[in-house]
């Protein structure tokens, strides 16, 4: 699997007094993205975790690009794709497109770095490196 897809449709509290989807919200619906993706690879749990669950990884960075407004009602299509993996991070690329045109609304992506025990930055243990390799695109995904 390279990619995973989640349907969103924009509900009023996502918008601000423009009418249209805050910026802001945009990065919720990144993490859902990231989350299914990553459940779907297996590195997370499916939720909610256990209590005693590890904290696998913490985001370093994210960025968003807007390229068009999502508006109440909109469903939306947003793509998780892993692009890159390191020794202790790895890439995850995202693409929000509107389902009934296939508009690109807003790219973007994130960094995530694997914690060990004590939530210090580690090497990727052998079992998700693989995973998370194995989804690799070597694109982002917007192009």
């Amino acid at each position: 699997m390279a990619n995973t897809d989640v349907s969103i449709t924009v509900k009023s509290t996502d918008l601000g007094p423009d009418r249209y989807v805050r910026g802001e919200v945009y990065f919720t619906y990144f993490e859902q993205s990231r989350l299914e993706h990553l459940r779907r690879l297996g590195i997370v749990p499916t939720y909610p975790p256990p209590a005693d669950a590890p904290n696998y990884f913490a985001i370093a960075e994210t960025t968003a690009r807007y390229r068009q407004p999502a508006y109440f009602g909109d469903t939306l299509r947003v793509r998780a794709l892993t692009v890159d993996v390191r020794n202790r991070s790895f890439s995850v690329a995202f693409e929000i497109t509107r389902e009934r045109t296939g508009e690109l609304l807003v790219d973007g992506s994130s960094i995530q770095v694997w914690l060990d025990e004590s939530r210090r930055p580690a090497p990727i243990p052998p079992e998700p490196r693989a995973r998370l390799e194995t989804s690799r695109r070597t694109t982002s995904a917007a192009d």
